[in-house]
């Protein structure tokens, strides 16, 4: 709990400017000794966040200070944000008005590495996922290994700028400066990363063009209970319903395309779909296509 309470204590100060221990204490259900040390704890960090004695004095952030390049570098700060940031399991949802404040207390931009109203499940942790965000937050560049069904294997240097959620699934968004082009790269695809020692500036992905609206049906496909865990992978939870027989159920209008079929697919035999009947068919057709193709 202790590392969310030390990003609570220091979006405390952010809003309010100065508190005593005892309010603090009182806040977070803490003792007095455990807010100075708290304190104690974040000066050796390299906030500037000190405790002043007196009538009016009492527990305070530097007011009006960036923190000096010369102290802290730019990476150093960058991990101070990015810990602050992810806080661990047990910390409170960061408050985004003082998030900001503190990026401008380190003279860094607050962009967050997922985008923001991703539909679906977050991409769970691995170390993939871990490397990209650390490499998004500090603006590092990276060097990965992709595997593509037409080029086979290809490194791609990439100035890495955000994870994002697609239907197909889930993307980083980088620039590629060899290239010269903005690409959008599914994270299923990247086989092995290596980071450099180049940084860049941070920039935006430019506004993708909206895609033509594909013509939908009505999905309904059954699922075991026990594929839960497969199935909230595959496909966004909202659309996912118990029956009363405890089976899952999805339903849903969605383009009947080859995306869909190579979910299905792959969650096996187990899917027993119920409508559209042309998806079934092409479920079944590309299903005997790849036993014919092993015979």
């Amino acid at each position: 709990m202790r590392k969310g309470r030390l990003f609570q204590l220091l979006c405390h100060l952010l809003e309010k400017g100065q508190s005593t221990a005892g309010i603090i204490a009182e806040e977070f259900g803490v003792s007095v000794r455990t807010v100075y040390r708290d304190v104690e704890t974040l000066n050796a960090a390299g906030i500037p966040i000190y405790a002043e004695t007196g009538r009016h004095g009492g527990i305070c952030l530097m007011k009006g200070l960036v923190m000096d390049r010369a102290v802290l570098s730019q990476e150093d700060r960058r991990k101070i944000l990015d810990a602050l940031k992810s806080g661990g399991e047990d910390s409170l949802e960061p408050i985004p008005a003082s998030l900001q404040k503190l990026a401008e207390l380190f003279d860094l931009p607050a962009d967050e590495w997922l985008e923001p109203g991703f539909q679906g499940q977050a991409p769970g942790p691995n170390d993939r996922i871990e490397f990209l965000r650390r490499a998004i937050i500090q603006h590092h560049t990276v060097v990965l290994t992709m595997a593509d069904s037409a080029e086979g294997l290809y490194r791609v240097h990439t100035m890495p700028l955000q994870v994002c959620c697609r239907e197909e699934g889930w993307f980083l968004r980088a620039y590629c400066p060899e290239e010269g082009e903005y690409r959008l790269l599914p994270l299923s695809h990247i086989l092995k990363w290596k980071p450099t020692v180049e940084s860049f500036e941070p920039m935006s992905f430019p506004e993708e063009a909206p895609k033509e609206e594909a013509p939908t049906a009505r999905v309904v496909v059954r699922f075991p209970a026990g594929m839960v865990d497969r199935v909230f992978a595959a496909f966004d939870c909202t659309n996912i319903h118990r029956r009363k027989d405890g089976d899952l159920e999805l339903r849903r209008d969605m383009p009947i395309d080859q995306a869909l079929v190579n979910k299905l697919l792959a969650l096996g035999p187990e899917a027993g779909i119920s409508s559209p009947p042309e998806l079934r068919q092409q479920v079944a057709e590309r299903a005997r296509a790849i036993y014919e193709a092993n015979l």
